[in-house]
């Protein structure tokens, strides 16, 4: 009697891992299904539930010289009334406490997934490359005895000039404003007498800064010229020209390389930690004039950072839907402890927004009103593209040199 003849290729087939699976492949409706389903951690995902949040902040990379300066007040928070804008709701079942799921395997799946999708169509060079934002922060302010919290909001455009006699051109503080973040802390600041000048709460690093409260009406713009010659952005501790970008490779192990390198000329002395300082100057080159497969890189370095967790749906300062992924929570001075989160389209790969959420306040934040889950830190990126032509500077701005 004749035995039956196995099939081989179907017998590999069927003991093949579901991620292997062709199905599987970075733009194929398999994998967009598959991106859900890991972001709502559960066993099928026909649609992703809702979750309204709010998200994130920039990291200042013109040249260094004037990276201090452009990235101490120039973070704002939306014209906040009732602080509602500051808050977030529970990610729902599988959340943590602080509102992340433990996923951290997954996390990196599915942000490697977001490099995988990233816009690969859109002009890969011009004249300048021009980025506007919005940006929101939220700071604790000390006054004659009362305690209370203020939101800044501002819109921001950066051009950086790539072509031989160019410019690159930060604008800061169009649409402006600094005012108390809800009726209670409007309060408590005509309690004292409605100063438009006030002091924020110690920072915890011996430094305390001062804010004007501010309408908007009236308020200028400023204007400052960002390179250094042909020097047009900070990497690191290093000025870099436009050609030092278009060099950095796109494969993600040679540019973690990079990224160490600059993290040891840096000296290693970045506030929280070497996972912090990759996270911030990755995230920044996705905002710089570098390759599309440079992007993408950078999500990928992100994506093998430790403690990496998915989010969910979210959405960001704007009312746009996208993935959150997230860092461990950390110690951050003034506030108490919080996390950095990146807001990104699973679709294109573009990066939305960036934030800082408080996981738990401090004694002071806590009597200003923050609690955890406020988003004390942004910025939403509105537009980011190549063109042949300079910004148009707003009428009698101020300027710095």
């Amino acid at each position: 009697m004749a035995r039956k003849r196995h099939d081989v290729m179907k017998t590999l087939a069927d003991a093949r891992p579901p991620e292997f699976d062709p199905d599987h492949l970075a733009g194929s409706a398999r994998a967009r299904r598959d991106l859900e389903t890991i972001l709502a951690g559960r066993a099928e995902a026909p649609q992703l539930r809702r979750s309204p949040r709010m998200f994130t902040w920039r990291w200042a990379l013109p040249v260094a010289a004037t990276a201090a300066a452009a990235g101490v007040l120039v973070a704002t928070l939306p014209q906040g009334g009732s602080g509602a804008e500051g808050s977030r709701t529970s990610a729902g079942p599988g959340s943590t406490a602080d509102g992340a799921r433990h996923l951290p395997a997954n996390g990196r799946l599915a942000l490697r997934h977001v490099a995988d999708r990233l816009d690969r169509t859109a002009a890969d060079e011009g004249t300048y490359w021009q980025v506007a934002t919005r940006s929101g922060w939220i700071g604790v302010v000390d006054a004659s005895g009362e305690t209370f919290a203020v939101s800044s909001s501002e819109k921001q455009q950066r051009s950086f000039g790539v072509r031989p006699g160019t410019e690159s051109l930060n604008v800061m503080g169009l649409e402006a404003t600094t005012k108390p973040r809800s009726e209670r802390d409007a309060a408590r600041w005509r309690a004292v007498g409605s100063p438009k000048d006030l002091t924020l709460a110690d920072t915890g690093q011996g430094g305390r800064l001062g804010l004007r409260i501010e309408t908007g009406a009236g308020k200028r713009p400023t204007v400052d010229r960002i390179n250094s010659g042909d020097r047009i952005a900070a990497l690191g501790a290093r000025n870099v020209t436009y050609e030092d970008l278009r060099k950095l490779p796109g494969d993600s192990a040679k540019l973690q390389e990079v990224l160490t390198d600059l993290y040891r000329e840096d000296g290693g002395s970045e506030v929280r930690g070497r996972t912090e300082w990759m996270w911030r100057q990755a995230a920044g080159l996705i905002g710089l004039p570098v390759k599309a497969e440079v992007r993408a890189a950078a999500y990928r370095v992100i994506a093998g950072l430790p403690g990496i967790r998915a989010l969910g749906e979210v959405t960001d300062p704007l009312g746009r839907e996208g993935v959150g992924f997230a860092l461990p929570a950390s110690d951050r001075p003034g506030y108490g402890t919080g996390r950095s989160e990146l807001i990104v389209d699973p679709s294109t790969g573009a990066l939305l927004s960036e934030q800082e959420v408080l996981t738990e306040p401090d004694a002071k934040a806590a009597e200003a009103g923050l609690t955890s889950g406020t988003v004390v830190n942004y910025t939403a990126t509105v537009r980011s593209e190549w063109t042949d032509r300079q910004l148009k500077i707003p009428e009698a701005p101020e300027t710095s040199e």
